[in-house]
């Protein structure tokens, strides 16, 4: 056991449907308050989708100038196909226009 969360050398029992899970599988490990939990990939997925549905916010996308302006800004072209690059820029372009302070 660690910390009250009953895990022994890589195995775990989902709080939510008690179906025995090993770290390889995935899931989470945690506490909600003081409470701990721990979820299998299947419920961890599900309690993030239900997070996100309750969750009223309206994302907007980026227009095509912005896109194109991302390209420009990391110097993307032809002989510089960088694509990993150019989605972590997307990524962060995104999350300064979705920012919610």
């Amino acid at each position: 056991m660690i910390d009250g969360l009953q895990h022994t050398e890589g195995e775990n029992k989902c709080s939510v449907c008690q179906t025995d899970f090993t770290d390889d599988e995935g899931g989470m490990l945690g506490y909600i308050g003081i409470l701990p939990v721990a979820f299998c990939l299947f419920c961890y997925s599900g309690i993030c989708d239900m997070v996100e549905q309750l969750d009223d916010r309206e994302w907007e996308g980026l227009e095509r100038e912005e896109i194109w302006n991302v390209a420009l800004e990391i110097k993307l072209d032809r002989t510089n196909p960088d694509l990993e690059g150019f989605a972590r820029a997307i990524e962060i372009k995104l999350k300064e226009k979705n920012s919610y302070e």
